[in-house]
């Protein structure tokens, strides 16, 4: 018998840098697993990681370091794509919404979104629907 947790954990990703939405989505994956109910909401410049095909680009958001660094963490497997992290959460059940905001300011479709987004609501929505839970920001 499986025992859903009633824990519950929101967040929300602002930046862009490909190290922090690559951590975000680790401790939302890893909180999933742990049958927490995890919502994560991408605003501001994280939106941009929710557009097909650009997921997983790196540019001058991300650190020049971190830039320099990333091929071989990737190739080693000590940093996952962000493209699979979002797989990895979906698939522990996560769910991931864009900010509608956000993809106005970037003049960003609904239909450019990534097929793994479960929608698009603003900042007091997602507050509303997330009541209560454990709140981490990126």
């Amino acid at each position: 018998m499986i025992v859903m947790s009633q824990a519950k954990v929101a967040i929300i990703i602002h930046s862009p840098s490909y190290d922090r939405v690559s951590y975000a989505l680790t401790l939302a994956a890893m909180s999933a697993a742990q049958l927490k109910d995890v919502s994560v909401l991408f605003t501001f410049g994280a939106i941009r990681r929710l557009v097909k095909d650009k997921t997983d680009e790196v540019g001058d958001e991300t650190d020049a370091w971190i830039r320099r660094d990333l091929p071989l963490g990737l190739e080693k497997g000590s940093i996952k794509k962000i493209s699979e992290m979002i797989s990895y959460l979906k698939g522990f059940g996560g769910k991931i919404y864009a900010c509608s905001a956000a993809m106005t300011f970037h003049n960003i479709a609904k239909d450019t979104l990534v097929d793994e987004v479960d929608g698009v609501t603003g900042i007091s929505t997602f507050l509303e629907q997330t009541d209560g839970a454990q709140m981490l920001y990126v």
